[in-house]
């Protein structure tokens, strides 16, 4: 029987398969998002069949939380992307004054 387990210590957190440092939402992004063959997946992660599907099944039994995670992390990338956009665009206009004073 699959083991989903959760330490801070490894993976931040993340639910992962017992013994391994392979987080659900490594094989759900695999299986499911980018539609790899699961016999393929579980080979190259070395885990049992039943370990890639009880991941899975745990994926779907918490899918609201594992969606709002996933919400979270990309509104946390997109203000991260404006603020370095802003960060540019603040220090591209100080380069150009420093320039044209040099003149």
């Amino acid at each position: 029987m699959t083991s989903i387990v959760r330490d801070e210590t490894i993976r931040s957190g993340e639910p992962r398969v017992e013994g391994t440092r392979i987080a659900v939402r490594d094989i759900k992004r695999r299986v499911i998002d980018a539609e790899e063959d699961p016999h393929v997946v579980a080979g190259e992660y070395g885990i049992s069949m039943a370990d890639l599907f009880g991941a899975l099944a745990h994926y779907y039994e918490h899918r609201d939380a594992f969606e709002d995670d996933e919400r979270e992390v990309e509104r946390m990338r997109r203000d991260g992307e404006r603020r370095t956009r802003k960060l540019v665009d603040e220090l591209r206009g100080e380069n150009a004054g420093s320039t044209e004073d040099a003149a």
